[in-house]
């Protein structure tokens, strides 16, 4: 008998075991699910598998939970992604169904978890738990988490960087949980182990677990061991009532150890909580369990070998005294960092390499972690040059590979070429890492030999193939290439004897190779350019070079020859150089955008073309053009890829594309400050509407009204670097309210989600009536509702500026224009109004005197003038008037003129440390960014500005404006 009609597209491995399996679903699952069923399981990489244990699924499950997946189809959709990807998970759902009705009611899964989050989820947990034995009750604990990371991950809600965190604060928060039954336990027996302080006060002594590994770093696997390190603090002895129940606290914390690991380590129904390896301790499996901080101390520094040093770069503390695990890394840093190549210290750990090489299996499959080029490569490739720059470049100093990646790159240690390859080459083989563990739950890093596995494990890393190549051939392509360059990089790297005569990689000529990489002196690239290119060398010598922007600047030239078509690109743009120079000395967030992309010199160009007197919006710099996407194309461009984290980061790489070609016109173009404001509002807006057309596509429903409504700046149209998008979400009526959920969440998600690309801009929700414990998508009538009922007074000074500007724009608009009335009514009393105004005036302005923008005299005190004054007037809208459109309509009218020109100095002060710092920071910096701030926002005043003198006008202005808010607040 055939497959139905319905499942035909399905690509079954085994299509007569998935027709028996449907045949038995007939009758269990509801018809709703059953109409689903087909489009879902085209979606997994396993349709064969997620059948299988969905059948098995259905044979435990209650009808409550069955008719829940019809009710929310999204849980179908986990459901069986999870089955299709691990079956040992897919275990844990089978013997309790009710943990998809929990992943179906979990608000925060698009959201990391906070280890402060973790620790209230497992209180509440542990104190429903029908469980007595602590291990399991962790146990249980632990794969409930999994569940919802694991969805997570294989969903693409979040990026490597955060799955690997979050299981590494899961960890810690299972060993703070198992240090506190254990505690428990023993000082129940032998009370507390006491000793002396400094001042000679008796004190508890005290203990700490340090993490080391993969959790030391906040990398851990879902298969990993935790390596651990147990140390205390304080001789003396515990304080038993009874003298003979005392005991040293040596002995005291030996057996702490020994019941944590007995909880953490223990076999229980739900397997341990932890495998943990204690090899790394001082004398490795002949060392204590736990050891005392001065001998800790006096280990490190005489007589650890030098991989006992490399693998404290990752030490951390994950439980017990804080402190304890600072003072122990403070006094065993020095011996960490190397100020010189160390060539005997790279061998030991070379050495030590290649005997974790030879535990290769036999079968000769290739390990992702161990072999030449790769995981294990990739981190002692870190971690060696951590320690050769830590010493005197603490920034470097990082226990993550990515992060310690990022930093060595961003301080010149490591080309651009490297750190993305490296980078890119990590972040797959953790991946593959990941996959092949969530299948059984088992560490293993070793690639299937099955043709049949290796294609499941290729479409669970998100390959699909092509026309021309297979899902199998894609994924070993891409395998081979990442560990070939990863090797190539290693050995020029760290090798183990100075080697010359490098092959050339470039049709670029390349520079001289050095041991290491820490770049070029300035006065070597010229020596270089000189004979590359005479024409780009002239226009360096000629060109002067501040020094804010030296470094920088050589930064820039360094990156610059990492690749022959980079450097051919900015040797073409060579004219914009002054240009760049300038954009690297007045604005951290612009430099850093050039300095990772030196191409985007050529984005410079168009501003040579204008003359210094040109009027404002004379100069136009066109967007970016295809393929770095130009605003109108931000939908486009989302939508030449179906997966999920392929358009957010397609969204993002575009969003910064467009946002360095209007930075660089705020720069060098002469045009009044608001359009600048509304160009960027406008990138924003179509931005988002670019985000929630990729949030319906992913989220399971489309809202066909549901409208996304702008307050604050980007209600006003002055969205700025550095400014949060306050958002409020409204649809037609209830019955859309779920659907409109879901993409609202997604929605949320796609702007907001951190990548490896970064994130958009904060999306900020909780202006909505009743905050973060309001419903995230109100219904049109249930906000008017608020409004004209329920609303405070900050609340309608807010939502005078509501604007449409993404999803239903018809529906938003009709809202928007019935908020005025609603508000009008409920405020129309000016005593009460005022009074409450002034009181959340005063509310905002404690603890910030010296912001200019919450402290008094700032932009909060123009804001409550303006909005008090559009209240009274019948709360005429707000909505897309800029601060100065607001002073020439709602200041009083014998303070207009006073209040237009301090709306405009502040505005353009708030600007202008935007653009140099890249933050929302309300306070003038100081020193070099000062001058750069008062360079800037002289220009959009029409007058020369030093640091001394913005500071005093800035104060100037402040006074004025609190002079007219105490007369009309009284």
């Amino acid at each position: 008998m055939a497959l139905p009609v319905s499942f035909t597209e399905v690509a079954f491995a085994q299509p007569s075991r998935a027709r028996v399996n449907l045949e038995r679903l007939q009758g269990r699952l509801p018809e709703g699910v059953l109409t689903l069923l087909p489009t879902v399981l085209a979606q997994v990489p396993d349709a064969d598998g997620a059948l299988n244990e969905l059948e098995r699924f259905t044979r435990e499950a209650g009808r409550r939970v069955l008719d829940s997946l019809a009710r929310q189809p999204a849980r179908l959709h986990y459901l069986l992604a999870l089955f299709s990807h691990s079956r040992f998970l897919s275990e844990t759902l089978i013997q309790q169904p009710d943990r998809i009705t929990w992943l179906g009611r979990e608000r925060h899964l698009a959201r990391l978890r906070s280890k402060e989050d973790l620790l209230e989820d497992y209180a509440r947990f542990a104190t429903a738990a029908l469980e007595n034995d602590p291990a399991l009750v962790l146990a249980r604990f632990k794969r409930r988490e999994y569940l919802r990371i694991t969805l997570r991950d294989i969903l693409g809600m979040a990026e490597l960087g955060e799955i690997t965190l979050e299981l590494s604060l899961l960890a810690d928060v299972l060993l703070e949980m198992a240090l506190a039954a254990a505690q428990k336990e023993l000082q129940q027996r032998y009370a507390l182990p006491m000793t002396r302080d400094a001042r000679g006060r008796v004190v508890p002594a005290r203990f700490a677990v340090l993490s080391l590994g993969k959790l030391g770093g906040n990398e851990l696997n879902y298969a990993s061991d935790v390596d651990l390190l147990f140390l205390y603090a304080g001789a003396g002895e515990t304080d038993a009532p009874d003298p003979g129940r005392r005991i040293a606290n040596s002995e005291y914390f030996i057996r702490l150890a020994q019941r944590l690991l007995r909880i953490i380590a223990g076999i229980t129904p739900q397997g341990p909580v932890y495998r943990v390896d204690m090899r790394l301790r001082p004398g490795g499996g002949e060392g204590d369990l736990a050891i005392s901080l001065p001998a800790a101390t006096q280990y490190y520094q005489q007589r650890a070998r030098e991989w006992e040093l490399q693998m404290l770069l990752k030490a951390r503390h994950s439980a017990g005294d804080v402190g304890l695990v600072r003072d122990f890394l403070a006094a065993v840093e020095p011996s960490l960092y190397r100020g010189e190549m160390h060539f005997a210290a790279v061998e030991s750990v070379l050495q030590a390499r290649e005997e974790f090489d030879k535990k290769l299996d036999a079968s000769g499959r290739l390990n992702v972690k161990l072999a030449p080029g790769g995981i294990r490569d990739i981190e002692f490739l870190v971690q060696c040059l951590q320690r050769l720059y830590g010493r005197e470049d603490r920034w470097v100093r990082a226990a993550g590979t990515l992060l310690g990646l990022q930093k060595l790159y961003e301080k010149g240690y490591l080309p651009g070429r490297d750190h993305f390859r490296l980078a890119s080459a990590y972040q797959f083989l953790r991946r593959v890492e990941h996959r092949l563990q969530l299948d059984q739950g088992q560490q293993t890093h070793t690639l299937p030999g099955d043709s049949s596995a290796r294609a499941l494990l290729a479409r669970r890393c998100g390959l699909t193939g092509s026309a021309t190549r297979s899902a199998v051939e894609e994924f070993q392509n891409l395998l081979e290439d990442h560990l070939r360059q990863v090797r190539a990089i290693y050995e020029r790297v760290l090798p183990r004897t100075p080697q010359g005569g490098e092959p050339e990689e470039f049709a670029l000529r390349s520079p001289p190779v050095v041991a290491l990489p820490g770049g070029l002196s300035y006065g070597e690239v010229l020596k270089f350019l000189r004979i590359q290119d005479p024409g780009l060398c002239r226009v360096l010598e000629e060109l002067e070079v501040p020094k804010r922007a030296r470094k920088p600047f050589h930064t820039f030239l360094t990156a610059a020859l990492a690749s022959s078509r980079t450097f051919e690109q900015v040797s073409r743009a060579a004219a914009a150089l002054p240009l760049a120079v300038d954009t690297l000395r007045l604005s951290e967030p612009l430099g850093t955008l050039l300095l990772r992309r030196p191409e985007r010199l050529a984005d410079l160009l168009p501003l040579l073309a204008a003359a210094p007197e040109a009027p404002g919006n004379q100069l136009d710099i066109p967007l970016p053009t295809a393929p770095r996407a130009p605003r109108a194309g931000f939908c486009a461009l989302a939508e030449q890829s179906p997966s999920l984290g392929r358009q957010m980061a397609a969204l993002r790489n575009a969003f910064r594309d467009a946002m360095f070609c209007w930075g660089v016109r705020e720069l060098f173009s002469r045009r009044a400050l608001e359009t600048g404001l509304r160009e960027y509002t406008a990138l924003a807006e179509d931005l988002l509407r670019a985000a929630l057309a990729v949030a319906e596509q992913h989220a399971g429903a489309r809202s066909p009204r549901l409208a996304v409504i702008a307050l604050g700046r980007l209600g006003t149209a002055e969205m700025d670097l550095g400014s949060d998008a306050d958002l409020i979400f409204v649809t037609s009526d209830a019955e859309s309210q779920g659907a409109a959920r879901s993409v609202a969440e997604k929605f949320i998600h796609v702007v907001s989600g951190y990548t490896r690309e970064g994130t958009l801009f904060p999306v900020d929700a909780r202006l909505r009536p009743r905050g973060s414990e309001g419903e995230l998508v109100q219904t049109a009538e249930a906000l008017l509702d608020y409004l004209a009922n329920k609303s405070e007074v900050w609340e309608a000074a807010t939502y005078l500026k509501a604007r449409a500007v993404a999803g239903d724009l018809r529906l938003g608009e009709e809202l928007c224009a019935k908020v005025g009335a609603a508000l009008a009514e409920r405020f129309a009393q000016p005593g009460p109004r005022l009074g409450a105004l002034r009181e959340m005036r005063q509310r905002l302005e404690e603890g910030g005197k010296e912001d200019f923008k919450t402290g008094a005299g700032g932009l909060y005190d123009l804001d409550f003038l303006f909005s008090a004054q559009a209240l009274a007037r019948g709360a005429e809208a707000m909505a897309g008037h800029t601060l100065g459109q607001q002073a020439d309509r709602w200041a009083p009218t014998e303070d207009k003129q006073l209040l237009r020109q301090a709306a405009r100095f502040l505005r353009a002060t708030d600007h202008a440390v935007r653009l140099v710092t890249g933050r929302a920071t309300a306070q003038l910096p100081v020193g070099p960014r000062a001058e750069a701030v008062a360079e800037l926002a002289g220009r959009w005043l029409g007058r020369r500005l030093d640091g001394a003198a913005l500071a005093d006008s800035l104060a100037e202005a402040r006074r004025a404006v609190r002079g007219v808010f105490q007369r009309v607040f009284g």
